[in-house]
């Protein structure tokens, strides 16, 4: 639930202002917040709820790789518009979109299964469960955006890993014990 509140606050504030502050993708910078694809629609009774958090977790680690290399680290701190340090990769609008689209993505693998696991859990007291989910949610996404104008881009990629690892690993545990909570019931 940590993990989504920051990973909202970067999605939906930090990675466009960041966009928007390299200074390589020239006067189209501006126009390019916002842009792109986002979500997937994916609705396959194969897949576990497991399998699509994992999905989300590696989907997000690749764009935040991508995010690193493309994107200068000062873009996030920057007082005026434009940044001043050079990223490892020469920025190009088409990987700047791409991440754009995974950053979705992964944002919908973890949202669709949160809000899953919560319904499936609390099916019962489900109205408590959800306020608790989005104040926790609020709670981070706030943090996010207070620390995202004084902490670089490497640092704030660096927390988004961290808490996204141990966010999965949080989730398997819940939906392993809800599992075997299930089969106990049923004998």
């Amino acid at each position: 639930m940590a993990y989504t509140g920051l990973e909202l606050s970067f999605y939906s504030g930090v990675y466009g202002t960041c966009i928007g502050a390299t200074t390589h993708f020239g006067d189209t910078a501006k126009g390019l917040i916002g842009g792109g694809l986002f979500g997937l629609v994916l609705k396959n009774s194969r897949f576990r709820r497991t399998s699509v958090v994992f999905l989300g977790m590696v989907v997000h680690f690749v764009a935040f790789y991508l995010i690193f290399l493309n994107i200068p680290h000062d873009a996030p701190v920057v007082l005026n518009t434009s940044s001043q340090h050079k990223p490892y990769l020469m920025p190009t609008v088409s990987v700047a979109l791409l991440c754009s689209f995974l950053l979705g993505l992964g944002d919908s693998c973890f949202n669709t299964q949160l809000y899953s696991i919560l319904g499936w859990a609390y099916s019962e007291q489900s109205a408590p469960a959800f306020a608790i989910f989005k104040f926790i949610q609020s709670i981070f996404a706030a943090l996010a955006f207070f620390y995202s104008g004084y902490m670089l881009l490497t640092w704030q990629l660096l927390v988004m890993v961290v808490l996204g690892f141990t966010g999965t690993l949080c989730f398997f545990m819940v939906e392993r014990m809800q599992n075997v909570l299930a089969d106990t019931q049923e004998y």
